[in-house]
């Protein structure tokens, strides 16, 4: 049983997704309970995408949250989180790949809007793992005062 065994299903609602995988989330700046409460204002926006990860008895095993950014041209992802029986070097890469799909598609409906393959991660851990999948820090920072 690995990440290539889970399924993404595109969902409208925080509240489908286990608290603990939002509790894990190492380094966030907000509450799980602040993120519950105001996520229909956060949801009700069509750039929003969250997916939730499910195993094939159907249970929620992770979670994905990306924001398309329609001045940058590109995915955010703002969380990612997985529950630890699936953590594994190749759940991020089955992620970007995931995504690069889901922006291929995008791209594919007659808009005006096509975004870029890159995609942009919110992590408090960009080490190895990033490296490994071909990620590099951008030259934008942020910076907290």
């Amino acid at each position: 049983m690995g990440f290539d065994d889970l399924t993404f299903e595109l969902i409208d609602d925080f509240n489908l997704i286990p608290k603990y995988l939002f509790e894990q989330i190492e380094g966030r700046s907000w509450s799980v309970e602040r993120l519950c409460k105001f996520a229909p204002t956060l949801l009700v926006n069509d750039a929003s995408r969250v997916w939730k990860l499910v195993n094939g008895e159907q249970e929620t095993k992770g979670v994905l949250w990306a924001v398309i950014d329609i001045l940058s041209e590109k995915l955010n992802v703002i969380i990612f989180s997985v529950d630890e029986e699936y953590q594994s070097n190749g759940s991020l890469k089955n992620t970007r790949d995931f995504l690069r799909q889901f922006i291929k598609d995008f791209n594919k409906i007659d808009g005006e809007l096509k975004l870029k393959e890159k995609i942009n991660w919110i992590t408090a851990r960009p080490g190895r793992i990033f490296n490994e999948i071909g990620g590099s820090r951008l030259k934008t920072i942020i910076v907290e005062a």
